[in-house]
């Protein structure tokens, strides 16, 4: 019987079970992970960097507004989103940096300015509490952001329908909109209408 047990079939057996273990964890790793329904929404992003092309910030409202008209009739389009006590003119969003390529070269060639930033989504959600029912909300929203901004369209969950409520309707309509826009020519002004529901409601 010892004859059996030669170096290759020892090799061999070990092999076997290594394979054995790493499907066994494989497959409770993939239940753990499952049990956030938004996985089956084309919903889990681990990455939250975007990118968000800036043409300029102001204090005033009506100035931006003012800028954006100017920069309307160069074939560009924005939105004015308040953050804190400024009023930034951004002409896009993007989990891409290299998207803005064709609006660069616009600002550029009418001698304006331009700032490629980066907001991590995540990060709004500091100040909430991580098992409420509002960090669900809004941990979702934001997870199908992303796939949007990578347009891909999702299916909200009934989880996350229970969810909404009349505060939150704004930023569950945007996104509504936008998954249904994802091939029209006005899905950037909704992917910033999106990101300024985003920034409404928790900054």
């Amino acid at each position: 019987m010892r004859r059996y047990f030669t170096p290759e079939f020892k090799l061999l057996l070990q092999g076997i079970c290594a394979l054995f273990l790493g499907i066994l964890f494989g497959n409770f790793l993939g239940r753990s992970m499952l049990r956030n329904d938004a996985i089956y929404a084309n919903a889990i992003n681990y990455h939250d960097d975007v990118y968000i092309l800036q043409a300029a910030h102001y204090y005033d409202e009506a100035q931006a507004n003012a800028f954006l008209n100017k920069l309307n009739e160069l074939g560009l389009q924005g939105l004015v989103v308040r953050e804190y006590s400024s009023f930034f003119v951004y002409l896009g969003i993007s989990t891409n940096p290299y998207y803005f390529e064709k609006e660069t070269d616009i600002l550029t060639q009418n001698g304006y300015d331009y700032l490629i930033k980066t907001r991590k989504l995540y990060y709004y959600l500091n100040d909430l509490d991580s098992d409420s029912s509002e960090y669900t909300f809004y941990y979702m929203s934001i997870n199908y952001y992303l796939s949007l901004l990578k347009n891909k369209p999702v299916i909200f969950t009934d989880d996350y329908l229970e969810l909404v409520d009349v505060v939150k309707m704004d930023l569950f309509n945007s996104l509504q909109i936008l998954n249904a826009e994802l091939t029209s020519n006005n899905t950037m002004i909704y992917k910033l209408l999106v990101y300024q529901n985003i920034v409404n409601l928790l900054l």
